[in-house]
């Protein structure tokens, strides 16, 4: 009887127990709807790793994935007997219970898998009986919904192993740039041993620890039969195998992979992309982004060295004593030292007038000789000495710096034999680079440092593009009665405006770079030596209700207050990401087509739900839902793609006559330094007021690039440094490498154009004699000016704008009618 009321109320106690810490325990739905914070990666065109982005790193396989060697390892030495027990082990609890009333406070457990997975998912990980207690509750609870293969995949896909990595597969390709697939014997006993303390086991940090943690996982394997003593012991004598993951672009292409993020961050929002574990695929391409970056490096050093030398870095005083040089050689500034060039900070240390002995930052001692400083002219003020930008050359090493400076060196490489003074640039710059024809974006630099700035100057820089912009003025002018050979009056033209601050009157007087003008020009002249005057007097022609829907054609919105002749000067700022995607359409042929940076997009599940159709025409179709919605969201429905039909919005005829004037501008104009690549490339420099902002932008049949240099804060880049001198170089370093293995096309020209030899600088038919001589593009109907048409050297009375073949001679510009 006693024995009776005894059990009962041992199981009145119990259930009473149970009910006390039953209350408030969490539901189990979160388990069978687990969505686990996943990795969201970005993959350039070739499939390389771009990057990625998440709060916690982790790749979700399913356990019909899983190998099941890895699944034996794991229970082999956190719960060998889980396919056998209901979620609780009561031998290890009370073993534990025994450990820790000897120790007098919690000092060991004996949790189950099933438990693991209680407490990872639903409670906290403080250890207390309370705790427990709710543990083994909802570890018997979780028995009784899931089966043991969904407990086993929970599990896999949450457990932390250290180094950032949260579940088996990221933690495969973390610590093996491995598919879980692909582990060895060794490899996923490795992984088992981390649960239990991952920075103590970690096989980088501790890796006698690591490895002592696998030979004990093996030969628990081996133990409970998983794998045979003689398995166990050939894989813990094996190499592991440790490697760490690829290097992700994002050294390379930095600012790429941030706008890629600011896109899916605005059209996905956060959740999906730190959490969505979503594969995004981009049309960037590994190599052209390198050519682009070594490209804007270089020519940024070259524009740098072209203004001289700025001075030390800083200076310290006693470098001749030893407590002073370890001082310098632990001090902030080296430590935090970082050069996207590969330059090194450096101390001179003692020097003569040939050579110099500099303590570099990683505490060696290397020669610098004077042919390696003989570049450091000293950079003057251009408002003190206005015409000069350097000193004379340096004669001695005392000229540029003295014992005790912080400089910047370089190390010996393919270009130089010896060590270089240098210095980072204080420009900036920003290269695009797209197909025409799919407006896949290919490249993209932002500047040049992205831990110096993150700003991306491609996309987030609005600078006036100055006569980089002409070309869409030409295209308007041309699409309506004006031909290459229309002569335009290149005279004085000032301009009234009113000023929008005071409100009064004011006279814009334009001139050409040159300061001079050169009367009757031909319209081909015009753009190609990029011809101010001219180029006003065409869009006063078009007329700014005719041109405005046509810039609309090349992607350009131009508000109702920037309506005036100085848009014909490009004084509107745009980014080069938009100049670019405005240049494609005289590469492809009249297409305005949408920049690309995110080919395709895939769920946590593989499924595609976003997918962007290359070649797609922006202007075809205006109602298209330029919104993708992530699949996964949707309860599954099928993704959504975005573009729109791909057809020509804008004339083929006027478009080619653009293009053919643009490789004028290459042959005979401004970009004369591109003929150097030796095949068709057509494209215009630009250059702003104060020489702010320098501009080339350019293409071949089969890539279009734009480059901007200037300064962050608007101020000027210097003496001559046009867009023919500070941007063109980089483009054409940038399109020597690009174009290097593309076979040597033409622009296809469009049925109707006629090609006649006409004197450029007349417009008339080229005959025995002529100097220049170049193929001219006529539509159907248009020519050269007739021989024997007399070309008067004034304009039609009261026009002002052009010359017309025929109108009498001798009278004199009208200049005062072009007030507005």
């Amino acid at each position: 009887m006693l024995l009776v009321l005894g059990v009962v109320g041992g199981a009145a106690v119990g259930l009473a127990a149970y009910f006390h810490f039953s209350k408030g325990l969490p539901a189990l739905f979160s388990l069978s709807d687990y969505r686990p914070s996943l990795v969201t990666r970005v993959y350039a065109r070739d499939y390389q790793l771009l990057g990625e982005f998440f709060f916690q790193r982790r790749q979700f396989i399913r356990m019909s994935e899983v190998p099941r060697r890895l699944v034996n390892a794991f229970l082999a030495i956190e719960d060998a007997k889980f396919y056998q027990h209901p979620g609780i082990d009561l031998v290890g609890i009370f073993r534990a219970a025994l450990a820790n009333v000897r120790a007098g406070r919690a000092v060991q457990g004996a949790s189950t898998i099933t438990q693991q997975v209680a407490k990872t998912f639903l409670l906290s990980s403080v250890k207390s009986l309370d705790r427990k207690v709710k543990e083994i509750i909802l570890a018997l609870r979780i028995e009784r919904e899931f089966s043991k293969d969904e407990i086993m995949e929970l599990y896999i896909n949450q457990i932390y192993l250290g180094a950032g990595a949260y579940g088996v597969g990221a933690a495969a390709r973390i610590y093996f740039d491995k598919d879980v697939s692909e582990l060895s014997l060794a490899q996923v006993a490795m992984l088992a041993g981390l649960p239990k303390a991952p920075n103590h086991y970690s096989p980088w940090r501790n890796p006698e620890n690591a490895q002592r943690r696998q030979r004990l996982v093996l030969n628990r394997m081996a133990e409970v039969g998983f794998v045979t003593q003689a398995e166990a012991e050939a894989a813990a004598a094996e190499p592991i195998g440790l490697a760490r993951p690829q290097e992700p672009l994002d050294t390379i292409a930095p600012h790429y992979l941030e706008h890629v993020r600011r896109t899916i961050l605005g059209d996905w929002g956060e959740g999906q992309l730190y959490k969505g574990g979503l594969d995004v695929y981009t049309p960037l391409d590994p190599n052209l982004q390198r050519h682009a970056q070594d490209a804007v490096r270089q020519g940024l050093i070259e524009y740098d060295r072209r203004h001289g030398y700025r001075g030390p870095l800083d200076h310290v005083e006693k470098v001749q004593e030893a407590a002073v040089r370890q001082k310098w050689l632990h001090s902030k500034a080296v430590s935090e030292f970082s050069s996207v060039s590969d330059y090194q900070i450096g101390l001179v240390v003692a020097m003569d007038n040939r050579k110099a002995k500099v303590l570099l930052g990683d505490e060696s001692t290397v020669e610098l000789p004077f042919e390696g400083v003989s570049w450091a002219r000293k950079r003057l003020d251009e408002k003190k000495k206005p015409g000069k930008l350097t000193g004379p050359p340096p004669k001695t090493l005392a000229d540029v710096f003295r014992v005790g400076d912080v400089i910047l060196v370089e190390a010996p490489n393919d270009k130089h034999k010896t060590y270089q003074l240098a210095q980072e640039p204080d420009a900036e710059a920003a290269l695009v680079s797209l197909d025409p024809h799919t407006g896949q974006v290919l490249a993209m630099v932002g500047g040049y440092n992205y831990d110096r700035s993150e700003f991306n100057r491609a996309t987030q820089g609005q600078r006036q593009p100055g006569s980089s912009f002409k070309p869409f003025i030409y295209a308007a002018a041309l699409d309506g009665d004006l031909t290459p050979t229309t002569l335009i009056d290149d005279s004085p033209m000032p301009l009234a405006y009113r000023d929008p601050v005071t409100k009064e009157l004011k006279v814009w007087r334009a001139q050409n770079y040159e300061h001079k003008f050169y009367g009757p020009t031909t319209v081909r002249v015009g753009l190609v030596h990029s011809r101010n005057l001219v180029t006003i007097r065409i869009l006063k022609r078009v007329g700014m209700a005719a041109a405005i829907p046509r810039l609309f054609e090349f992607g350009f919105e131009i508000p109702e207050n920037r309506h005036d002749l100085s848009l014909a000067l490009g004084t509107m700022g745009f980014t080069p990401l938009k100049m670019a995607s405005a240049y494609a359409v005289f590469a492809n042929g009249g297409k305005l087509v949408e920049p690309v940076v995110i080919s395709r997009v895939q769920d946590r599940l593989g499924r595609t739900v976003f997918r962007h159709r290359g070649g797609d025409c922006m202007l075809c179709h205006q109602d298209i839902d330029r919104t993708s919605v992530l699949a996964s969201e949707l309860g599954g429905q099928a993704g959504r793609e975005q573009g729109v039909f791909d057809r020509p919005v804008l004339d083929p005829a006027t478009i080619y006559q653009v293009t053919n004037l643009m490789k004028g501008v290459v042959t005979h104009g401004t970009a004369q330094f591109a003929k150097q690549l030796q095949r068709p490339v057509a494209g215009k420099t630009g250059t702003t007021n104060g020489l702010r902002d320098a501009w080339f932008v350019g293409f071949s049949p089969s890539l279009v690039a734009s480059v901007w240099v200037g300064m962050d804060d608007n101020t000027t880049l210097g003496q001559k440094e046009t867009g023919g001198r500070a941007a063109l170089p980089i483009w054409v370093k940038y399109m020597a490498k690009a174009l290097q293995n593309v076979p040597v096309t033409d622009f296809v020209m469009p049925k109707g154009i006629v090609l006649e030899e006409v004197d450029p600088e007349t417009g008339y038919p080229a005959v025995d004699g002529s100097g220049n001589r170049v193929m001219e593009a006529f539509k159907p109907g248009q020519g050269p000016i007739s021989v024997g048409t007399t070309v008067p050297p004034g304009v039609v009375p009261g026009d002002g704008l052009g010359f017309v073949p025929g109108a009498p001679a001798g009278q004199a510009p009208v200049v005062g009618d072009g007030f507005y």
